[in-house]
């Protein structure tokens, strides 16, 4: 804004006639704002009896036996770094008054609030007068709080000259500069030195256009525009430029993100690097641009800068807390964490919505939790979040599953591969229009740090813009050295992506290589590459459209439990699913506070897997590398995290090398995955696993039978011989079935498995038939006995 040479000769008169303000009741505020009520104000709290409230804070609050400002004080002066936070919350609690004071009319009172901390460290002794008068030292009170935070959607014009809190990404950063704020400016034609104050923020001031100096009787005036800058005697500080955008999560449906600028001088400049998650307390102010038509009342809105604090509450769409844990929540999760089937229903509860896809269910549950972040002794870091691959043909929920994870992980961020590029994912310098100076704004995988970043139609993208990306998905790093900014951006972010193969469906045929058009740089980060086959199976497609019909009838809006069979379902269930609220709040649980640790582990089992599945995979499928040692370290991790426990054990282990193994045996052509399968059966053999594999060799065997049934058009129902069955077991080195006879596997759940049972035929011998079946094939033996 301008300042006249009226103004000016009004605030020099104010300035003369305040030299004894401290007993005065008048002030003068450089805000321009509320002069009506601000002379009433004072008359009350003279800014002598301000400073010595903010003093008695800085020197009496404590909390227990602590002083805390004292501590804070002198730490600043010891450590010369002379910035001195204070929580809002505090003040509230010392002087609410004072605090509201504050909050209302910021730019008054902060002047006040650092000449009362200066003058604390004088009279508590941490420094001197003469130290201060010839050091110039002055102390930076900044200002956090962490409730009643705002969105930038919710800064409007009632918050104008307020103190206001803001969560979310900073995009980017400007280079630091020189702020003046006070300007020495001399008459060219009387030398007449003039002083002018500068306001905080982006406000600047402008030179009076006639010389005010008093003139003798008689003397010529100066001329107009005599006033030059004298710039050795300008007062300066830093100054930095930062913009602040709204988090991926808090954005509503189908709206753009929306952004404010940010001012920040002094000792808050560099505090932060763009991908950052911050919470910044500022003041609400606004400023004005070149808006072509002579639209001078408009204003754009921006925040002064008062203090930052990194991170911030994430929260649902709903506005429960996501990082803020009750102690009846903490113990809920104990007592889930102790639950023996806890796995089981956390794999169940990975998108409830979509039926089967057991393997990417695993898959997407480690990426969710993921494994530790580490550092080793050399300054090097290994990254702890999973990437997962989902490969294979349309029509089998790839998209789903990104769906469910930008749902369920805390922080994610949904892209399409068609529609992203290379700078829009990493980072990309741009220039102000304004000032043609070149900063650095963040993409998807800098706003996403912390959380996860969902690519679908990863295969569409272009070729030079996947390998943007290897950086971020190994080092979890940007690194930018364009228009003379070089920088180093965290990316700390998991990768899940969807891709189509070449041509349209996966072809078991010919080889892993042959289906997908991705690089081996790129295919080799993926810790889990999940191949899903739209195989045709009688079976497992009349389960799916079962599971489908049911999910839109319990779907509808009007959906009610018209009978007792889907009332019983429904109880059924409640126990196998997890909630999707209390889920992702478990899941934020275990990233937060669990660090698991491998502690006595079978690590040449783990060797040993590495060196066979190297072996084996040079026949045509995902290639094995050194990474995928971690990759089962990894996942070994996230399964410990599911159980809140701070120890890898052997059952984690087991579960990662399967998922490992399934990843790589089911990318390879047919007649090499059966053999993988036999050869390491014994690792694939355990818990869950083994029924999940026994129950596919028993449905093949259904599906024989069935052929067999429609070639004889034989009436009676499918049945497979249980000798034959435990044969084929054996062939997949299960000897004992006596756990999978007492599994869903087998009994079915009622909602998406139907189940078996075990009857005997007309010659005595025991078969098993699908359990929907089971009365009509005994009566049809009944009936044939008795003929």
């Amino acid at each position: 804004c301008a300042v006249s040479s009226t103004a000016l000769s009004a605030h020099t008169r104010t300035d003369a006639a305040m030299g004894d303000f401290d007993a005065g009741s008048v002030f003068f505020s450089d805000q321009g704002r509320d002069q009506g009520r601000g002379v009433a104000a004072a008359s009350v709290t003279s800014p002598a009896h301000t400073k010595l409230k903010f003093r008695e804070f800085l020197r009496g609050f404590r909390e227990g036996e602590t002083y805390v400002y004292r501590d804070m004080l002198r730490a600043a002066i010891g450590m010369k770094h002379h910035l001195l936070e204070i929580d809002i919350d505090h003040l509230m609690m010392f002087d609410d008054g004072l605090a509201g004071e504050l909050l209302q009319r910021p730019s008054y009172h902060l002047p006040l609030f650092e000449q009362a901390a200066m003058e604390a460290a004088v009279h508590l002794s941490y420094t001197d007068e003469a130290t201060v008068e010839e050091q110039q030292l002055a102390i930076q009170v900044t200002l956090t709080s962490t409730k009643h935070p705002i969105t930038i959607r919710q800064m409007l014009s009632s918050q104008v000259s307020k103190v206001v809190t803001v969560p979310g990404i900073l995009i980017s950063t400007s280079k630091v500069k020189a702020k003046a704020t006070t300007i020495f400016a001399q008459c060219t034609n009387c030398q007449n030195v003039k002083q002018m104050p500068v306001r905080a923020g982006f406000a600047g001031a402008s030179l009076p256009r006639t010389c005010d100096r008093a003139r003798q009787p008689n003397e010529p005036p100066c001329p107009l525009d005599p006033y030059n800058i004298m710039p050795e005697k300008c007062k300066y500080v830093d100054q930095q430029t930062w913009k602040l955008q709204e988090s991926p999560e808090a954005v509503p449906t189908g709206e753009m993100p929306r952004t404010v600028m940010m001012s920040v001088d002094r000792r808050l400049v560099d505090r932060a690097s763009p991908g950052n998650r911050v919470t910044v307390t500022g003041i609400m102010s606004i400023m004005s641009q070149n808006v072509a038509g002579g639209k001078v009342a408009i204003r754009t809105p921006y925040l002064q800068v008062l203090g930052v604090r990194h991170g911030f509450e994430a929260r649902t769409a709903e506005g429960d807390s996501l990082s803020e844990f009750t102690q009846a929540e903490e113990e809920h999760f104990a007592e889930m964490s102790r639950d023996p089937d806890l796995q089981k229903r956390l794999f169940k509860s990975i998108a409830p919505s979509i039926f089967g896809s057991d393997q990417v269910k695993k898959a997407v549950a480690c990426l969710l939790f993921s494994g530790a972040r580490k550092e080793l002794g050399d300054g090097a870091r290994l990254r702890g979040d999973i990437n997962v691959l989902l490969l294979g043909d349309p029509s089998v929920a790839k998209s789903q599953f990104l769906k469910f994870v930008e749902k369920a992980a805390p922080v994610a961020v949904y892209t399409s591969g068609k529609g992203s590029s290379a700078a829009g994912l990493t980072a990309t310098v741009t220039q102000d229009s304004a000032t043609r100076e070149f900063y650095l704004e963040g993409g998807a995988m800098v706003i996403a740090d912390g959380g996860v970043v969902c690519i679908d139609e990863f295969d569409k993208m272009r070729e030079q813009d996947r390998v943007a990306i290897h950086e971020a998905m190994e080092q979890q790093t940007i690194s930018i050295a364009k228009a003379g900014i070089k920088a180093q951006l965290p990316a700390r972010c998991a990768v899940i992506a969807a891709a189509n193969p070449v041509k349209g469906r996966y072809d078991s045929s010919v080889s892993f290589h042959d289906n997908v058009d991705l690089s081996e740089p790129i295919l080799s980060r993926f810790d889990c590459v999940c191949v899903v086959k739209d195989e045709m199976d009688p079976i497992a497609d009349e389960r799916l459209a079962e599971f489908v019909v049911r999910s839109h009838k319990r779907s509808h809006p009007e959906a009610v439990a018209d009978d007792e069979v889907q009332q019983q379902e429904d109880l059924r269930d409640a126990g196998k699913y997890i909630d999707q609220a209390l889920l992702r709040k478990y899941i934020m649980y275990a990233r937060t506070f669990v660090r698991p640790v491998l502690r006595d582990v079978d690590v040449g089992k783990i060797t040993q897997v590495y060196t066979e599945l190297r072996r084996e995979s040079q026949s045509g499928g995902v290639s094995v590398a050194v990474r995928h040692i971690e990759s089962i370290i990894r996942m070994a991790e996230a399964s410990a995290r599911m159980h809140l426990r701070d120890q890898v054990r052997q059952d984690d282990v087991d579960l990662a090398i399967s998922v490992m193994l399934r990843s790589v045996i089911n990318s390879q052509k047919y007649a090499v995955k059966r053999s993988m399968e036999i050869k390491f059966s014994k690792y694939l053999v355990s818990g869950q696993d083994a029924n999940q594999l026994i129950e596919f060799q028993l449905r093949r065997l259904f599906g024989q039978a069935a052929e067999l049934n429609a070639l004889r058009r034989a009436t009676l129902p499918v049945a497979v011989l249980l000798e034959d069955f435990e044969s084929r077991a054996k062939e997949v080195a299960v000897d004992d079935l006596s756990q999978f006879y007492k599994s869903d596997s087998f009994l079915g759940d009622g909602v998406a498995r139907i189940g078996f049972r075990r009857t005997r035929n007309a010659s005595g011998a025991e078969v098993l038939v699908r359990a929907s079946d089971l009365q009509t094939y005994n009566n049809a033996v009944a009936a044939e006995t008795a003929a």
